[in-house]
């Protein structure tokens, strides 16, 4: 059932009713042969008891310190995958036989992510060398995803406009869609943000409309460069620098989205209503911003 699913719902996504994007087939993949199949991957599927899928949940959460938010991308996997194989018949379709209806498992995290304030993210970017600064600063003015922000042609980027057009990703080495309608608005670029854009497309050998704004020199503009390397290279330990990490802390969770939290955080401070702020960040809807 599980490889039916893969080859059927994760394979071309072209032609599909409600298509996922690169990066989320490559987290269900990895979750379904790192978790999922060496534990059910060999029981037959209508054995499976609701009891028994809780029971496991709660071992990876005991044991391997799995949190909420994991655990329940686990379960709506499993979900799917019974879903899937209900759809094509491969199992009967009747509510008893998919026991994932009966799984209970918590949904709310812990997690709360570390905002930093425009003095402590200048203080970072103050450390950073080209691009990685003009990176940063694009990601802590706009609020653009790191993936979003990787994905940038020069082309997209309308300099005296002061506009920057978000017209698709690039995550796991490959381009693919903005996360929804929404996330493929324009975002706004101002006067200190052109100016860095404008001065970083002066120096980079990488320049024409169809060249990529973060090239990698490695790669020789081929693509662009690597969000976790960023983040691990530059990123962190500049943060480490200013004192937002501790010294040698490798748990906490750090990188570039944290600095599109922290434009959230300073949006509502300075009592900026939501409706405008879920304009800034293109969710999709309203309910997603005031989570944060």
């Amino acid at each position: 059932m599980a490889q039916h699913y893969i080859d059927h719902e994760l394979g071309d996504q072209t032609e599909a009713v409600d298509p996922k994007s690169h990066s989320t087939i490559v987290g269900y993949r990895r979750n379904l042969q790192r978790h999922i199949l060496p534990r059910w991957g060999r029981r037959i599927a209508l054995s499976i008891e609701p009891l028994e899928i809780e029971s496991w949940l709660k071992s990876l959460k005991r044991d391997e310190q799995f949190a909420n938010a994991t655990l329940d991308r686990l379960r709506r996997i499993m979900s799917l995958i019974f879903k899937s194989a209900q759809r094509y018949a491969l199992i009967p379709r009747g509510e008893e036989h998919n026991p994932l209806r009966y799984v209970r498992c918590k949904t709310t995290s812990s997690y709360e992510a570390i905002t930093v304030t425009p003095a402590q993210a200048f203080a970072i970017w103050s450390r950073l060398p080209e691009p990685q600064s003009t990176l940063v600063l694009l990601c802590a003015a706009t609020g653009l995803r790191i993936s979003e922000a990787l994905g940038l042609l020069w082309g997209d980027v309308d300099i005296k406009g002061q506009v920057i057009q978000v017209r698709r990703t690039w995550t796991g080495g490959r381009v693919g869609s903005p996360k929804s309608p929404a996330s493929q608005a324009a975002v706004p670029c101002g006067l200190v943000l052109a100016a860095h854009l404008n001065k970083w497309q002066a120096e980079t050998p990488y320049a024409a409309p169809s060249d990529w704004v973060f090239a990698s020199f490695r790669m020789k503009g081929r693509q662009p460069l690597t969000g976790n390397m960023l983040v691990e290279d530059y990123l962190r330990p500049a943060a480490t620098a200013v004192g937002v990490l501790k010294e040698n802390d490798t748990t906490t969770r750090w990188g570039f989205h944290n600095l599109r939290h922290s434009l959230a955080n300073f949006l509502v401070g300075q009592g900026t209503d939501p409706k405008t702020v879920q304009t800034l960040l293109r969710h999709a809807d309203v309910a997603t911003t005031l989570g944060i």
